[in-house]
């Protein structure tokens, strides 16, 4: 099947494609593709923000933008070598911090899960589940958004130094009004939606067709999220 999205004068590889009851990175390699040295500074890189993050989120003081700006900066520089000429490979990097992505059946549009029963359930100890009833481009979404709640929830979190207790999340659509959820969306957005990124394909598809529609639809395929999302980062990134 030909996996050439064809959008006006935009033509490009897909990205995240579902393949059995898996999520994949089409465009990049299930094998390494870098070589011992750089996946040592990857694996550094790694530590470092864990770091990082387990003694910001102990101190529990609030993550301000721009430091969520920085943290997905920093993830996207050391995710097998992304330059932002495809879309954000989500699904690696959520394998990078050991997690295995899984679609089925659900209520709502995805689960994080880890620990507790998680291995016993799934062979994993670190789980993030999407609806495989929803649109490719939110599962894509959902991946980043549950991502968000390890690193800022989980990660430095005493209560689940016990592995015995579960840690667990349910993304639903219309329900982020709390701080924690908020957080987790300005993640995804960021990781998904690199701001320079944005509006540097923004102005792209603004000199091809100043339409606005043809501008979201563009950016949708480019950064494979949904036209929502596309909207929403669009009023984001011009205040």
């Amino acid at each position: 099947m030909n996996n050439i999205i064809k959008f006006k004068n935009y033509n490009r590889i897909k990205g995240d494609t579902v393949k059995n009851n898996f999520f994949t990175d089409k465009f990049v390699p299930d094998a390494p593709i870098c070589g011992p040295p750089e996946a040592w500074r990857i694996t550094m890189e790694l530590k470092e923000l864990l770091k990082y993050l387990k003694i910001k989120n102990q101190t529990e003081e609030e993550y301000s933008l721009r430091e969520i700006r920085n943290i997905t900066n920093d993830i996207l520089s050391m995710s097998f070598n992304y330059s932002g000429r495809c879309a954000t490979p989500i699904v690696k990097i959520a394998k990078l911090f050991d997690f295995k992505i899984y679609k089925e059946s659900l209520n709502e549009s995805g689960d994080i899960n880890i620990n507790g029963e998680t291995r016993k359930k799934y062979g994993h100890d670190k789980v993030i589940l999407v609806n495989r009833d929803e649109e490719l481009f939110h599962q894509r979404f959902v991946v980043a958004h549950e991502l968000a709640h390890y690193l800022f929830d989980y990660i430095g979190n005493a209560k689940y130094r016990d592995k015995n207790i579960l840690f667990a999340d349910t993304y639903q659509k219309d329900k982020h009004e709390t701080p924690q959820e908020k957080r987790a969306n300005t993640f995804a957005a960021e990781i998904m939606m690199p701001k320079e990124l944005f509006i540097k394909q923004y102005n792209v598809a603004k000199v091809t067709d100043s339409n606005h529609m043809f501008i979201v639809m563009y950016l949708s395929r480019y950064f494979e999220t949904s036209i929502e999302s596309i909207e929403r980062r669009i009023m984001e990134v011009s205040r």
